[in-house]
C-alpha cells in the first residue's frame, strides 16, 4: 500500500484489507502495452483476464513521452521465461511490424534488463528470414541497441538462483526439471502463478474468458503443437521454461564460468533444449564488433538500501556480498558496455559505449533495477536534490526523453 498506492487505485476495482485486491482491471488506454491480452502475431493465442493485475512494461508515461517527441513506438511482448532463441524470435516479430508500418529500413531497440540481451541476440544471430538465411541477419535492420540495466556478464542474481537449483534439484533432487525440489526458488516471486498468468493460451473454439482458463498453456507465438517445450505445458513444462530463462541470464551461460559443473551444465542444456554451451559461442567479438550497429548502455546503482519503500533486501544484500555494487539484480560491470572488452575498430573508435550510470547524489539511496520500466516511481529518488544531476534529473519519462537526445547527439 505504501509503495503502490497509486497503482492500486488505478488497477484494483475491489481491495480487501486482509485478502488484497480481489478484482483487477486493465484501463482501456493501456491495453496496447505489454503484457497484452491479445497476441498481435498469432491469432491462436490469448491471455486470460488475470493479466490485468500485472504492471505494463513499459509504463504509459514512457510511451506517451516517446511518442510525444515524434517517435513511432512499438512494444515487444516476449515470453516471460524462455531462452534467447525464443525471446529474440518474438522480438523479431515486433521489429518486422515496425518496419512494415513505418516504411523505415531500421529501428532503434531499447531493451531493459534481459531485453538488452534479447536485442543483441536477435540483431546478431537471427536471420531476416528463417527460410532464406543467405539474406543475412537482422543487424541490417537495427541502427542501435540501447541497453538499460542489461547484463553482458550475466545477472548475478540469476547465477545465485542457478547455483541454488544445482544443489536443490541436481544434487539432492530428481534432476534439473524437478519443480518440487526447486519450489523455494521458483516460488520466491510466485513463480508458477506468474508463469501461468503471463503465458499464452491456445484459444481454440472458446468464446469466454472462463473457458480460456482450461485451454493449453503455450510458450510463444508460432508454436508447434507436437513440441513439448512449447505447447500444452504442464507443471514440469512451466518449470522447464523458468529454468530456461534463469539459465540464459546466468553468468554460466553469458560467459565461460570457471565455477560451473560442466557435467551438470550439459544436463541442464539438454533439458532446456540448447545445443550451444553459452552465449559466447553465438554472440561474440567476431559478429558484434564494428558491425554497423551502435550499442549504448545505461546502468542503475543502489547506493544504500531504502527499506521504507523497497521491502525485502535479499537480492541486493546477496549480490552485494558476493559480487559488489549493483542495482538489486546485477553489478555495475555487467551493465556497462565499456566493459565488453572488444578491440577498437580500424578508425580507433568503438561501437560499444556506456553513456550514464544512474545512482543519484551522494545522499541518495540510488536507482533500482526496475527504475527503467516506469512501473513504480519509488524505484528512483523522488526529491530533486537526491536525483541524478541534469540532464538526467527528473522522472523516468524525462530520462527516456534524454536518451533520445543522447542518440541524436550521436548522429541518430
Amino acid at each position: 500500500m505504501t509503495r503502490e498506492a497509486e497503482n492500486l487505485q488505478k488497477y484494483c476495482a475491489d481491495w480487501d484489507a486482509d485478502q488484497g485486491c480481489r478484482e483487477w482491471i486493465l484501463p482501456e488506454d493501456e491495453a496496447h502495452l505489454s503484457p497484452r491480452i491479445n497476441n498481435l502475431y498469432d491469432s491462436r493465442l490469448k491471455r486470460t483476464s488475470d493479466i490485468a493485475q500485472y504492471h505494463r512494461y513499459f509504463s504509459k508515461d514512457i510511451v506517451d513521452r516517446l511518442e510525444g517527441c515524434g517517435n513511432d513506438v512499438f512494444i515487444a511482448d516476449k515470453p516471460a521465461y524462455a531462452t534467447y532463441h525464443v525471446r529474440a524470435a518474438s522480438l523479431r516479430n515486433t521489429v518486422n511490424q515496425a518496419l512494415a508500418e513505418t516504411g523505415k529500413d531500421k529501428v532503434v531497440i531499447i531493451g531493459t534488463s534481459q531485453g538488452t540481451q534479447d536485442a543483441r541476440f536477435m540483431t546478431t544471430v537471427l536471420p531476416v528470414d528463417d527460410n532464406a538465411p543467405e539474406v543475412g541477419t537482422m543487424k541490417q535492420h537495427v541502427a542501435a541497441v540501447v541497453g538499460l540495466s542489461g547484463e553482458h556478464l550475466g545477472a548475478e542474481i540469476a547465477t545465485i538462483g542457478i547455483n541454488g537449483l544445482y544443489l536443490s534439484n541436481y544434487v539432492f533432487g530428481d534432476g534439473w526439471v524437478d519443480p518440487v525440489a526447486g519450489e523455494p526458488f521458483w516460488e520466491f516471486e510466485e513463480g508458477q502463478r506468474l508463469s501461468t498468468d503471463l503465458m499464452w493460451r491456445e484459444i481454440g473454439d472458446t468464446t469466454t474468458d472462463e473457458a480460456l482458463f482450461s485451454q493449453p498453456l503455450v510458450l510463444t507465438e508460432g508454436y508447434v503443437r507436437n513440441d513439448p517445450l512449447e505447447y500444452n505445458l504442464d507443471t514440469h513444462g512451466q518449470f522447464r521454461a523458468f529454468l530456461s530463462g534463469l539459465a540464459s541470464l546466468s553468468s554460466h551461460y553469458m560467459r565461460e564460468d570457471f565455477y560451473r559443473d560442466e557435467n551438470a551444465w550439459t544436463d541442464l542444456l539438454n533439458d532446456i533444449g540448447l545445443s550451444e554451451r553459452g552465449w559466447y559461442e553465438l554472440v561474440n567479438e567476431q559478429n558484434e564488433n564494428c558491425n554497423g550497429v551502435g550499442y549504448f548502455s545505461y546502468s542503475a546503482r543502489i547506493r544504500s538500501w531504502d527499506y521504507e519503500y523497497w521491502g525485502d533486501a535479499t537480492f541486493y544484500l546477496g549480490v552485494t556480498a558476493l559480487y559488489g555494487p549493483n542495482d538489486g539484480y546485477t553489478t555495475m560491470d555487467s551493465q556497462n558496455f565499456d566493459e565488453i572488452g572488444y578491440a577498437p575498430c580500424t578508425d580507433g573508435s568503438s561501437n560499444f559505449e556506456h553513456i550514464k550510470t544512474m545512482d543519484g547524489s551522494i545522499f541518495s539511496h540510488g536507482y533500482y533495477h526496475n527504475y527503467f520500466t516506469g512501473r513504480n516511481k519509488y524505484y528512483g529518488p523522488q526529491d530533486s536534490w537526491l536525483q541524478e544531476r541534469p540532464p538526467y534529473q527528473g522522472s523516468v519519462a524525462d530520462f527516456y526523453e534524454q536518451v533520445m537526445r543522447d542518440l541524436i547527439e550521436r548522429g541518430y
